[in-house]
């Protein structure tokens, strides 16, 4: 469901064999822009993602159930180019019940916990553990235990 009335369209572009997977109300507000690679999946269960995010993937990127996903969120999946020859891309998993913030980017290779949460601005390029808060550039754990609701 693409929500919003102010003339804005969310995008999205599927490659060959790209899937996007749909579990549950998932709801992505206007101006959003996703591209599915070839082969690419996008999983996204019972969650929301504000206006304007960007998503790119070229192998896998989850999204579970009841997350809050502010303003302005990129997920990205890979760097696009090759570096010294490598190009890295590594599938990013984000849990059940995480709340992201503004304006955050989330890095190839990222596992994010159950209940975690990412504050605004945040880059997050290496796990989260499960009920942990996260920030900064890159984002670090500052709390521990952390019980958010919507």
């Amino acid at each position: 469901n693409a929500e919003g009335d102010n003339g804005r369209n969310t995008l999205i572009r599927l490659n060959p064999n790209a899937k996007l997977i749909i579990n549950g109300n998932a709801r992505i507000f206007y101006g959003g822009d996703l591209f599915l690679f070839d082969d690419a999946q996008f999983i996204i269960g019972n969650s929301y993602i504000n206006s304007n995010c960007l998503i790119r993937v070229v192998k896998k990127v989850v999204i579970g159930d009841d997350c809050a996903i502010a303003c302005n969120f990129t997920v990205l999946d890979s760097n696009f180019h090759s570096l010294n020859g490598k190009l890295h891309t590594q599938e990013i998993i984000i849990g059940n019940h995480v709340w992201i913030g503004a304006n955050v980017t989330v890095l190839p290779g990222v596992k994010i916990g159950d209940g975690a949460v990412i504050a605004a601005g945040s880059v997050v390029r290496e796990d989260v553990l499960p009920h942990s808060l996260v920030a900064g550039v890159p984002a670090k754990e500052i709390k521990k235990n952390v019980r958010w609701e919507m």
